[in-house]
């Protein structure tokens, strides 16, 4: 037998049928291959995996220094008039711009419900 005849024979073959489970195994390994990759990392990243990979004595500190102020933040207790502030703070609402004392004083007393002893002059609107 030459090669010919050896080729000849074997398309001559029907195609063996490949288990279910081995077309899962290629299809994931496809989809593993086709995700792209990042190929550049930024400088500061970078720079961190230099220093913590040379000093683990660094990187250990600042993973427990981390790791004290969670705890320290954690067992802080809340001051529930704060609390209460938070409740009725509107994250959409702008940021008031406290120029004038007296503007502080009116809201102020405005807020814990007293009579207003001050009146705040009119400021001009941008």
């Amino acid at each position: 037998m030459n090669d010919d005849e050896i080729e000849r024979l074997l398309r001559e073959l029907p195609a063996p049928e490949l288990p279910a489970a081995w077309r899962e195994e290629i299809l994931a390994a496809a989809r593993e291959a086709a995700r792209p990759r990042r190929t550049e990392w930024p400088p500061l990243l970078l720079m961190c995996r230099a220093v913590f990979a040379r000093n683990p004595v660094t990187a250990g500190a600042l993973a427990l220094a981390w790791i004290l102020i969670f705890v320290l933040k954690a067992a802080t207790p809340v001051d529930p008039a704060e609390r209460e502030m938070l409740a009725h703070l509107d994250p959409r609402a702008p940021a008031p711009d406290f120029t004038l004392m007296a503007e502080q004083i009116r809201l102020a007393e405005e807020w814990s419900g007293c009579e207003p002893t001050v009146e705040a002059p009119e400021r001009p609107r941008p």
